[in-house]
């Protein structure tokens, strides 16, 4: 990887499109990946919801450092082994794989597998019916908040993980599920910074929309902002990806028209970002 994302060596299959542009251009999800940058810092606790083969859990692994913790869930038991050797080929002990996924229950769920002869592996999602002719998983589920306490309690520590900095969430249309799993992190503010990408299209097949997502967080007294992916955004952030994150920061309205807006949500008591 470029050195501003670490310079850590990752297992790259030119087929993934994200693993493709992190090779090619440098930088997948720049606008992203410029918020974590920008964020993270020595000592921190960084989450990753969604780890796919682990863009955002190498970068978090270096900014947070050997003093801080960096806990990534991924379901998907074709994607898992990459995600794992990745963290051990970079030396990350601070990182931790949990194989789950997040959801509102502890429970055993489907997963509805992305197409592994195509060009996205990030898009399996939680289903609760088997198309026909779709590849599904059975993958357990628990939710964040207990998880998170776990994980802390197994590392010998006298008390529960405390707050997490910044937790990432790509789900593809689970998002009011994860968000139920964390509701009494969510209440008292555990969370301080939230990056969220959400999936309108997805939710709706499922009777929820992205304003029920973005309800549910503005109820818990957290703020929101989008991040510029107009053509204009993504053009800028394709060629400029080192730009500092508030060249991509816009008003949460601006951005919920897109096709799958990405969102920042900051708990009560951080500073705004506009």
């Amino acid at each position: 990887m470029a050195r501003q994302l670490g310079g850590c060596t990752f297992d790259c299959s030119l087929q993934d499109m994200v693993a493709r542009n992190v090779f090619f251009a440098g930088c997948s999800a720049a606008q992203e990946i410029a918020f974590v940058r920008g964020v993270l810092k020595p000592g921190m606790n960084f989450v990753d919801v969604g780890a796919n083969w682990g863009l955002f859990t190498l970068v978090a692994g270096q900014l947070v450092g050997s003093a801080g913790r960096v806990i990534a869930l991924e379901p998907d038991p074709r994607i898992l082994p990459k995600l794992k050797a990745n963290i051990r080929r970079n030396g990350l002990n601070q990182a931790q794989v949990m194989a789950v996924a997040a959801a509102e229950r502890d429970s055993n769920l489907l997963l509805a597998a992305h197409d592994h002869a195509g060009e996205n592996w990030g898009v399996s999602r939680l289903i609760e019916n088997i198309p026909a002719g779709q590849t599904t998983f059975t993958v357990q589920s628990r939710r964040l908040d207990s998880l998170l306490n776990e994980a802390e309690a197994e590392a010998q520590a006298e008390a529960g993980l405390g707050a997490v900095d910044l937790v990432k969430i790509d789900v593809e249309g689970a998002e009011d599920r994860v968000l139920a799993g964390m509701e009494p992190g969510l209440s008292s503010h555990r969370y301080r910074r939230i990056l969220m990408e959400l999936h309108p299209l997805q939710l709706r097949a499922r009777g929820r929309t992205a304003t029920d997502v973005v309800n549910a967080l503005i109820a818990k007294g957290y703020h929101g902002y989008s991040l510029d992916y107009s053509e204009a955004g993504i053009r800028r952030a394709y060629y400029h990806p080192w730009l500092h994150y508030s060249e991509f920061v816009r008003p949460l309205e601006q951005g919920m028209a897109d096709a799958q807006p990405r969102t920042i949500w900051l708990a009560e008591g951080e500073p705004a970002l506009i």
